[in-house]
């Protein structure tokens, strides 16, 4: 219990500064004109909400679907999951769905067209006997129009609606 109320605070802590720091940039400075703002997306890359897990033996691979919700092409350049919590090793990272047979390596550069989406997977050792309390995020690094920028992406809060069979871990879903 005392673990999950540590999650819970490392999450809302990242979450408070995240909305924190982009209100932040988002503030016009006074005396700017309303009439030379122009609407604009913030962050090109964004999450779908569509998860993914699939379990390989003892490994379990984790997904999220991304979009680039700008007007332009966007080029993702890499990913890595962010794990407050020990317990995860990653192991491979990909752009492609879960479970498929030959992804692109998530190193290489991916070209992402305006409206397009792709499955962002990992899969990772699990070095505990129970993975369910381990939350898992992912950072998704990306150029636009000779601009880099990062995505701090949601994913799983915890890994405890993640089925994982496992003789140590008999509550799965």
């Amino acid at each position: 219990m005392a673990v999950l109320a540590l999650v819970l605070i490392v999450v809302a802590a990242m979450a408070g500064y995240l909305v924190g720091s982009r209100h932040a940039a988002a503030t016009a400075t006074p005396g700017t004109p309303s009439s030379s703002l122009t609407p604009a997306v913030t962050e090109p890359i964004a999450w779908t909400s569509k998860r993914c897990s699939v379990q390989l033996k003892d490994r379990l691979q984790l997904g999220i679907e991304i979009v680039n919700q700008s007007t332009t092409d966007v080029t993702l350049r890499q990913a890595r999951p962010v794990l407050p919590l020990h317990g995860l090793n990653a192991t491979t990272t990909t752009w492609g769905g879960c479970g498929q047979l030959s992804p692109t390596a998530a190193g290489a550069d991916y070209p992402l067209p305006a409206g397009a989406t792709t499955w962002l997977t990992i899969t990772f050792d699990v070095l505990v006997p129970c993975p369910a309390p381990i939350p898992v995020m992912f950072t998704v690094n990306y150029t636009q129009s000779s601009h880099s920028g990062t995505a701090d992406l949601p994913g799983f809060s915890d890994l405890g609606d993640v089925p994982y069979t496992s003789a140590k871990c008999p509550d799965s879903p």
